[in-house]
């Protein structure tokens, strides 16, 4: 499973490798906050989740800046994309 796997870039290159790194993390943080979650309230009766919900913000801001980096690489590639193509048949 490769996030993102239909954007390609030859310029922004980096920034969709750190896009994918960042979107992986992001879904390992959201499984071990879920997991930690379920725990929580196996063990404590359901009362002392507070703690583990304090996470999820952080898994969904991951998650979000991960979309907003490949956005910005799939952006660029269009606009070489679109002069590539005006600068070949104009």
């Amino acid at each position: 499973m490769k996030p993102y796997k239909n954007i390609k870039s030859e310029n922004l290159g980096l920034l969709l490798l750190l896009a994918r790194v960042t979107a992986v993390f992001g879904i390992v943080l959201s499984a071990m906050s879920l997991v930690a979650i379920v725990f929580k309230v196996i063990f404590s009766g359901g009362w002392a989740i507070t703690s583990s919900l304090a996470i999820i913000p952080v898994c969904v801001g991951t998650l979000f800046a991960s979309g907003l980096m490949a956005a910005t690489v799939a952006i660029e590639e269009n606009y070489r994309l679109r002069t590539v193509h005006l600068l070949n048949n104009g």
